[in-house]
């Protein structure tokens, strides 16, 4: 028996408790009395039971919120974080304030950290990695287009010597703002400065596999990452990762925010762009 019939059950037996002792007064009026009571009770109960729904994560007939399968008996009622927003060039108004340092930026790239396969003869295997990959633009130096999505993440590199040279030691912080309210100051949800989200095996990709990712490696994570590490010295380079990250917010605003990675000590930033930043769930 689900939770919500279970609700259904007692709410039903407290009301048909006090609708008999009714019914001897008055058989038909306290029937009625009892249906209407019914309907209320049970209007209570559905809307606490989509509040213990959410809390739980799962969906109001008992599954869990992991989106459907082909072969589900019935389907999870979820309800999936947009992906679809239209982001194009960042106002005026917010690229004004970002002052680059003029370092070039390189292999821009946007995408996901998500499950990706590879196959050997009839062997097939999944492994984490960067996927979904497409280029970004670099305008102005270094405001980046388009914005991401909520989830995604931005790659680029640049020259490793260079950049060491900006950075006398956490000089780089992280800075986000609502983009139609920049001057409110930083959002109060970002305490986050590091500038690799992706790991090394993230980028170099096993070969095989079902992203048509051609710069690849084989073997395990630990000697995919050295590959890709020792290929990032010897061309000497650096690469920067920066995720999407939902507001933490249960059921928040979807919100667009302006985002530059700044340094304290020039006042000058490495890149800007936008993203929406939506609830946790």
């Amino acid at each position: 028996m689900t939770l919500r019939n279970s609700m259904y059950l007692l709410a039903g037996i407290a009301v048909l408790s006090t609708g008999h002792m009714a019914e001897a007064r008055d058989p038909f009026g306290g029937l009625k009395s009892a249906v209407k009571k019914v309907k209320k009770k049970k209007k209570k109960v559905d809307d606490a039971v989509e509040v213990i729904d959410r809390a739980a994560g799962t969906s109001s007939d008992g599954f869990a919120n992991r989106g459907s399968t082909s072969n589900s008996p019935r389907t999870a009622k979820r309800t999936p974080t947009r992906t679809d927003y239209k982001m194009g060039t960042p106002a005026a108004n917010l690229t004004s304030q970002t002052k680059c340092t003029g370092l070039a930026l390189s292999q821009v790239t946007i995408g996901n950290l998500g499950e990706y396969t590879f196959q050997q003869g009839f062997s097939k295997e999944e492994r984490t990695g960067f996927i979904n990959r497409k280029p970004g633009n670099v305008s102005k130096s270094c405001i980046i287009t388009p914005g991401l999505q909520s989830g995604e993440i931005l790659y680029f590199e640049v020259d490793r010597a260079k950049y060491k040279a900006l950075d006398k030691g956490n000089d780089f912080e992280w800075q986000c703002v609502r983009s139609d309210n920049p001057g409110a100051g930083v959002t109060d949800y970002w305490n986050w400065n590091s500038d690799q989200y992706l790991s090394d095996s993230h980028m170099k990709l096993h070969c095989g596999n079902d992203q048509g990712i051609s710069d690849c490696a084989t073997g395990s994570n630990s000697s995919r990452a050295s590959a890709y590490s020792s290929a990032m010295k010897k061309r000497g380079k650096y690469g920067i990762s920066f995720l999407a990250r939902t507001t933490g917010q249960f059921r928040g605003p979807t919100e667009k925010l302006y985002c530059q990675y700044y340094n304290k000590r020039t006042g000058q930033s490495l890149v800007g762009f936008e993203y929406m930043s939506a609830s946790g769930r």
